[in-house]
C-alpha cells in the first residue's frame, strides 16, 4: 500500500532540491559570466594598449587617412584601368599617353590600361576601375571638367573610377599634336586625373607647372609633370 502524503511530500523535497541546485549552478554561471566579461575587457583594453600607434606622415599631396597616412595602392600595381565603350575611341591614344608619362616619370609601371569595357554602365564601386564619358553631366556640376572617386580601407586604395565631363554644352576637348582654342586637353586632363587615381590630391599651395593644379585653361597643354609632382608620388610609388 503506498502512502499518497509521504510520496506526495517526497516529491516536494526533490522538486526544492532539484530547484536548489539548479538555483546554485545558475549563480556560479553568473559568476563565471562576469568573470569572463571582465577578463575580456582586460584583454581589450591590453590590446589597444599595445597597438603599434603610427606616426603621423608627411602629406606628400596624397589623401590622408584618419590615421594621418598616406593613401595609396601601396604594392598593388601596376592600377589596371578600363575604357567604358562611352568613351570616344579618337581618345583613347590620349590616354595611354598619360598613362605612359606616368610610368616613365616614376621608372617604372604603376599604371596599365586593361582595354576597352561595356560591362560596367556607370561608376560605382563594382571592383573594377573605369574611365567613362558621360554626355549627361549634370548643369549642376558643368564647371567640373572630370571626377575621380577612389575608395580605401585603411591607407590602401582597392579602387578608383575616373569620370570625364561629356556634355559637349559644357566642354570640348582636342587630343595630339594641335592645339585647339577653346577646347581642352584630353590628355592633360587625363595626365591630372590619373594623379587622383594614385592617390594625389589637388595641392594647397600650386607650385608652377604642376599637372594636379585644380584648373586646367582651354587650349593649354599640361602634359609633364613637374619634378615635385614626382617627388611626391615617390613617397609611395
Amino acid at each position: 500500500m503506498m502512502n499518497f502524503a509521504d510520496h506526495t511530500n517526497g516529491q516536494t523535497e526533490q522538486k526544492r532540491k532539484k530547484v536548489g541546485m539548479f538555483m546554485r549552478l545558475l549563480q556560479g554561471l553568473r559568476r563565471r559570466k562576469t568573470v569572463f566579461v571582465v577578463a575580456l575587457t582586460v584583454l581589450a583594453g591590453f590590446s589597444q594598449a599595445c597597438a603599434p600607434q603610427l606616426s603621423p606622415q608627411d602629406s606628400c599631396n596624397f589623401v590622408m587617412s584618419g590615421d594621418s597616412q598616406r593613401v595609396s595602392w601601396g604594392p598593388a600595381t601596376p592600377v589596371v584601368l578600363y575604357v567604358d565603350s562611352s568613351v570616344p575611341s579618337e581618345f583613347y591614344g590620349a590616354i595611354q599617353a598619360a598613362v605612359v608619362t606616368w610610368n616613365q616619370s616614376l621608372g617604372r609601371e604603376v599604371l596599365k590600361i586593361g582595354g576597352w569595357t561595356n560591362s560596367y554602365p556607370s561608376e560605382r564601386q563594382d571592383g573594377v576601375n573605369v574611365i567613362y564619358f558621360n554626355r549627361n553631366w549634370p548643369e549642376t556640376q558643368k564647371r567640373k571638367q572630370a571626377v575621380t572617386t577612389i575608395w580605401w580601407a585603411g591607407d590602401r586604395v582597392y579602387e578608383a573610377d575616373i569620370s570625364v565631363n561629356g556634355n559637349p554644352a559644357h566642354y570640348e576637348y582636342f587630343w595630339g599634336s594641335n592645339v585647339i582654342p577653346g577646347r581642352v586637353d584630353f590628355e592633360s586632363l587625363l595626365l591630372h586625373e590619373l594623379g587622383h587615381v594614385l592617390g594625389l590630391e589637388h595641392p594647397h599651395v600650386e607650385a608652377a607647372g604642376t599637372v594636379m593644379a585644380r584648373e586646367l585653361q582651354n587650349g593649354f597643354l599640361r602634359r609633364t609633370p613637374t619634378p615635385g609632382d614626382v617627388a611626391d608620388l615617390k613617397c609611395e610609388y
